[in-house]
């Protein structure tokens, strides 16, 4: 739950966030947290992008689209 409130923060303050999964964590505490008991829990690229190698946001699904009524 907090990943997620991370993530609203950082759009909040207008900066771009990628979170990453499928990551080798071992690798990376031993680089990183090796004399510590801190342990990674996920990878986010964080700051501000180029705007003009953003790619635009695609359209909302149409409520049929997305949505079944049983």
């Amino acid at each position: 739950m907090q990943a997620g409130y991370f993530l609203l923060v950082a759009r909040g303050l207008d900066l771009d966030i990628g979170p990453m999964s499928g990551f080798d964590r071992d690798r990376v505490d031993s680089e990183f947290f090796a004399e510590t008991s801190w342990r990674t829990d996920m990878l986010c690229a964080l700051g501000r992008g180029r705007r003009e190698s953003v790619m635009p946001r695609l359209p909302r699904l149409s409520f049929e689209t997305a949505y079944q009524i049983l």
